[in-house]
């Protein structure tokens, strides 16, 4: 049945998008006074504080490039702006009298902004972050960048909802990115990307025949799911250059809100699928959640390719209880011959059973493959114990690697491949397998740093989302001596007449960031009864705590086992034990090496 021909259905529905178009211009006109709000105190701060040092003459004139940065930073941060996809500057601190930091001064950058518009990247050099992207601050992004200036170790951030004004237009994005600290610079490298559809989402849609959808009043966009689109008939997003002027029935309504085409569209779109006799309960659901509101659960009849389809649906309204709501969340789901969605729902979770069943496999097998039993050393007066503990997850990327070397040497080295899951525990192997072949060419720390770096920077291009970290070193019989390198790795505990210390020493950039990084060997000399500790951030990692805080409880464990005798033999397991419990919120690694 065509609704277009009702005028009763079209009046309702032309009636429901002009209320959409008020609450979207409200909700826009609200976003848009918090960042001039935010805008205007910058502008105050920026007037007490003394002008930046490090804004270019001339640089608002120069023409656009991909990347620029300011004179007198290292020749390779250029490369590293070039090759990082996404939105990626290189920030320098800005510190006030107080030894606070208030701001950043971007000092280099690429050409993406962080919504996704390209803009020259010259714009942004010498000038506060706070002045040219004020949208930063109220997303909670500089939380993420001053915990990687406090840590001095790579962050990670959970998505954020970015909001800001680019060109006098209102811009927005969901953001997943990662924070590093360049080592010896003081700089931060940030990298921004938008958050796709998971590929698992789509499999679970497919299969349960449901979907989603929210509608972001702020841009006046719907972000439909693939599943959602299959089950209302939607093959693709609605074509490019419609207009209002193309939609019957709406002819003279306001264009004064930027994308209004969207709304009009999507909202006629599947207010003509859905039958007559539901179409006016539909409406005055849309009608509750515009204002605010929460419909909990409603069932309708949509008409999709000559054939009906009874759906149940909920929405939702956020942010909760705001007078002029942001974005609508919506859900729905098929419910058509439930007794065969049953069935099907039956055979689906069988299948879905025996891919757990053979994940948990999988991951056994990556689980022994990264933690085998260690074999008895040659040197007598070397004992070597090791601990793992799984994240509250499953398996991880946490490895570690402890062999006697034809040349007399001991190898000895921790990693952590970004990542969760299967595909980290994956990408753990093939590291700790790749150093197994590196460390017979001789090379000493540094050099196996190096050679493991271009190892993952070339099988995974450079991308931020699968890097690792590591400490690689050997022992050295003869001299008693151990010599190590650290790629962005948390540095090594020796435990010395009862009393633990980080070894001091050079820190190299996390392995797959940029190619041909060079690291520093660094030498540690051993005396009868030293206790080395080389562990993964698992171990010092607490939700709601930083490193410095998790190092100074390992350290403290580790003082009060030598105090109570205890960690003379099974050092890594006592630590484990105490510190984490049978399962940690990450998964952690202690290789524990005992001088006698």
């Amino acid at each position: 049945m065509d609704l277009s021909s009702d005028r009763t259905s079209e009046d309702a529905l032309a009636e429901l998008h002009r209320l959409a178009l008020r609450t979207v211009a409200r909700a826009r006109h609200r976003a848009r006074a918090r960042i001039t709000a935010e805008r205007a105190q910058d502008r105050v701060e920026r007037a007490a504080a003394p002008p930046s040092p490090f804004a270019p003459d001339g640089a608002e004139k120069a023409p656009p490039s991909d990347v620029a940065v300011l004179p007198g930073l290292p020749s390779w941060i250029p490369a590293v702006l070039g090759v990082l996809r996404g939105s990626s500057t290189v920030l320098r601190p800005d510190v006030a009298p107080d030894g606070t930091v208030r701001d950043f001064i971007v000092v280099g950058a690429n050409h993406f902004e962080l919504s996704g518009v390209e803009r020259g990247s010259f714009d942004f050099l010498g000038k506060r972050l706070s002045e040219t992207r004020p949208g930063v601050r109220t997303s909670g992004m500089y939380d993420v960048y001053r915990a990687a200036l406090d840590r001095g170790t790579p962050v990670s951030s959970d998505t954020v909802d970015y909001v800001d004004v680019v060109d006098g237009v209102l811009q927005r994005a969901r953001l997943r990115g990662t924070v590093t600290v360049l080592p010896g610079l003081g700089l931060l490298l940030t990298n921004w990307e938008p958050v796709g559809e998971a590929r698992l989402s789509r499999r679970i849609q497919e299969g349960g025949r449901m979907g989603w959808a929210e509608w972001d009043l702020i841009s006046g966009r719907i972000r439909w799911s693939h599943g959602l689109r299959e089950l209302l008939g939607l093959r693709a997003p609605p074509p490019e250059g419609v207009t209002l002027e193309g939609v019957h029935g709406v002819e003279g309504a306001a264009r004064t809100v930027a994308s209004a085409k969207d709304v009009a569209v999507d909202l006629f779109t599947v207010g003509r699928k859905i039958d007559p006799a539901d179409l006016p309960g539909f409406v005055a659901d849309m009608r509750a959640l515009l204002r605010g509101g929460e419909v909990p659960d409603r069932e309708l009849t949509v008409h999709v390719d000559g054939s009906r389809r009874r759906i149940r649906w909920v929405g939702h309204a956020q942010p909760e209880g705001a007078e002029v709501p942001e974005s609508l969340l919506f859900a729905a789901r098929n419910i058509t011959g439930q007794e065969e969605q049953l069935r099907q729902a039956l055979v689906e979770t069988e299948r879905l059973r025996q891919e757990a069943a053979a994940e948990r496999r999988v991951s056994e097998t990556f689980r022994r493959a990264l933690v085998p039993p260690l074999e008895a050393l040659t040197p007598p007066w070397i004992s070597v114990s090791s601990a793992y503990v799984p994240s509250d997850s499953g398996v991880g990327g946490d490895w570690y690697k402890c062999r006697e070397l034809p040349d007399g040497r001991v190898l000895l080295a921790v990693g952590d491949a970004s990542g969760h899951g299967v595909e980290a525990a994956s990408r753990a192997v093939q590291q700790r397998s790749a150093l197994a072949g590196l460390a017979y060419t001789g090379g000493d720390a540094a050099q196996l740093a190096w050679a493991l770096g271009e190892v993952v920077y070339n099988d995974y291009y450079g991308n931020l989302d699968t890097t690792a970290t590591c400490v690689v070193g050997h022992l050295y019989p003869e001299a008693r001596a151990f010599r190590w390198a650290s790629a962005g790795h948390p540095a090594p505990i020796l435990v010395r007449d009862g009393e633990p210390r980080l070894l001091q020493g050079e820190h190299g950039m996390m392995l797959g960031v940029v190619a041909d990084t060079a690291y520093t060997t660094n030498t540690a000399q051993l005396h009868s009864g030293d206790l080395l500790l080389l562990y993964t951030d698992g171990v010092i990692e607490r939700r709601g705590s930083d490193l410095e805080t998790g190092a100074a409880a390992l350290l403290e464990a580790v003082r009060t086992g030598m105090a109570r005798g205890r960690l003379a033999e099974s050092a890594a397991e006592r630590l484990v034990a105490h510190l984490l419990g049978a399962e940690a919120e990450d998964d952690a690694t202690i290789l524990a090496i005992q001088v006698s």
